[in-house]
This record gives C-alpha cells, structure tokens and sequence, in this order.
C-alpha cells in the first residue's frame, strides 16, 4: 500500500505542476494582449493621409484622319476586295496572269488522264508541225513551244512561251472521253471489218480506214475495259489487262481477247497510263505494228501492216 500511495502521490504532483503552467501561460497572454490594446494608438499616424487619385488624361475623339491609313489598306477588307501583297523594299510584284485564251499554237489535244495528284496527270498532245502525238505532264514543256500549267478533263492550259500568257487547248466535243462502267454498243455493221486477217497473228489495215477509225477515241474506249496487270509478289506493273471487249469492236478485229495482256508495243513496254496514251501515236503513224500480248501465260506477237 505505501508503494502504491507514493506512485498516485507522484502523479498528482505533476498534474499540480502542468496545471500551474498552463495557468501562468495563459494570465501571459492576457496581459500581452491587454498591453497591445493599450499601445497600439501610438504606432498609428496621427492623421490619415488622403486617397491619391490618379491623374487619367481624358480620352480624346479621334478624328477620321487618323483611322485613314487602315481605310486606304483595307486591313479588315471592309471593301471586300484583298489588300495587296506586301514585299521588301525594292520589289515590286509580278504581274497578274491573264484569263486562258483559246491557243493558236500548232498543237492538238488528243487526249487526258486525271489524277487525283495533279502532277501525275497525262495530257497526249498532237504537235501538228511534226506529225507527234507525245504525252506530257504538268510543268513540262512541250518542243519549246509552251509550258503545261495545268491538266483537266478534257482541257489543258498552258503558258505560251513565246508571249508569256496562259492559253488552253481543249479535245472537240466528239473527242472528249466521260467514263463509264458499262460498254456502249458498236455501231459498226457485222461482216464489215476494216481490219483483215492475213494469217496467224497477222493482219492487214487500210490507211485511211485506219485513220478513220481512231477519229472517235471516245467510241474505242467504250469498246473495251483494261487495268494494269501486275506480277505477283513484286506487285510491277508490266502491261494492262482486257477484262471486257465489246462483240465486232475494233479490238476483236484486232485479234485480241478477253484476258489478254498487252505487253509491248513495237517492242517498247507498256507499263504505264502515259505509255498507253502513246500507243495511240503508234497506231497512226507507223506502217508495221507489232503487239506484245500474254495469253494463257504464254507471250505471242501481233502483226499489223498498215498499207
């Protein structure tokens, strides 16, 4: 029991004394707080100062003349017209290009193919001077004469070198091609062939039926659909495929067949749309024809003599 009473002795000595610290810290603070009511009227000023105001200048109405140069540049196209383009000092800007006029140069437009990159479109050109169907694509020039600016359906615009303009040539309204998925019929008579069979692989042609005959190029390509063939797994393109051929066109007169190939022309290769477009220079120009055609996997030439 006296051990036990000396322990709780202990403890209340401590309570006593814990207590009587919080008691002496708080009188402190009271007293603090009570002296810093009673001095803190000597540290204010002994008059308030008086609220600065700012001098604002007043805000002038500017007159008419000073808005004058936004008016005469229409910066914010208040005349709904586009300010002219600002260069350095010294430079004055290039001319404007006229509206294309209907070109006089020798040239004729046989034929286009539009791709959806501009660059890539073909236009076959006929160079009447010598007797040249040649394809071009945008930005080349053509024999000196103009420069090709721009290839559509059916029209090309050009820039004549000679007078530094923009032209156009366009194909005659018989001539222009629309593309279809459906073939037209042929409206040449059966039995009535232009083209004759002079043996195997081999035919004979008139000139003049010939030439009558590649007039309408709208009618042959409605004739006949083809697409690139390619070899597999290199995926390269090594001629164009006859998926369709119309009955008693010009094709079968040719001997050509469904599924056929055509490889080469006059041993050049066809592997391209603007090397096709130049198959057409072939067909009027030259007096022996010579077709490359894969069939059934087997390569075969067809002979034309044109007389």
């Amino acid at each position: 029991m006296t051990r036990k009473g000396t322990v709780l002795s202990t403890r209340r000595q401590w309570v006593n004394k814990f207590l009587v610290y919080l008691l002496i810290s708080l009188i402190s603070l009271s007293i603090a707080d009570l002296a810093i009511l009673k001095v803190r009227f000597f540290f204010l000023p002994e008059r308030t100062q008086k609220n600065m105001t700012r001098n604002i200048p007043p805000n002038p109405i500017k007159s008419r003349d000073f808005f004058q140069p936004i008016v005469s540049r229409n910066l914010f196209s208040s005349k709904g017209e586009i300010p002219p383009e600002l260069l350095p000092k010294g430079e004055t800007a290039k001319p404007k290009d006229n509206e294309p006029i209907l070109s006089s140069l020798p040239l004729n437009l046989i034929g286009t193919l539009v791709h959806s990159t501009p660059e890539k479109s073909i236009a076959a050109i006929e160079i009447k001077t010598k007797n040249q169907i040649i394809s071009f694509s945008t930005g080349k020039e053509i024999e000196g004469l103009a420069k090709v600016e721009k290839i559509s359906r059916g029209k090309v615009i050009i820039r004549n070198l000679s007078a530094d303009r923009l032209e156009y040539i366009e194909m005659k309204d018989a001539n222009k091609v629309t593309f279809d998925t459906k073939l037209k019929p042929v409206a040449e008579e059966k039995g009535n062939s232009v083209i004759q069979k002079a043996g195997d692989n081999k035919f004979e042609i008139k000139k003049s039926d010939l030439d009558d005959k590649l007039k309408d190029i709208q009618s042959i390509l409605y004739q006949a659909r083809a697409v690139p063939a390619k070899r597999p797994g290199s995926g390269e393109t090594y001629g164009f495929r006859l998926l369709e051929i119309q009955a008693d066109s010009i094709y079968t007169q040719l001997g050509l067949q469904v599924m056929d190939v055509i490889t080469s022309v006059n041993g050049t290769p066809v592997t391209s749309t603007q090397q096709a477009l130049e198959m057409y220079q072939a067909l009027r120009n030259s007096p022996n024809i010579k077709l490359g055609v894969e069939r059934g996997g087997k390569n075969e030439e067809l002979s034309y003599t044109v007389k």
